[in-house]
């Protein structure tokens, strides 16, 4: 790691970063909606 040059190691963190990024958000939005689900199934 430390004898690539920096700009290589940007280059491979920042798709990282977005892949990481992106991962999050699905994941997040999925259990928002589940955990909206369950509510909705709850109060019926």
């Amino acid at each position: 790691m430390c004898f690539h040059p920096m700009g290589e190691e940007v280059f491979w963190l920042k798709p990282l970063y977005q892949l990481g990024f992106v991962c999050f958000f699905d994941f997040y939005f999925w259990i928002r909606e589940n955990t909206l689900n369950l509510k909705m199934q709850n109060s019926v």
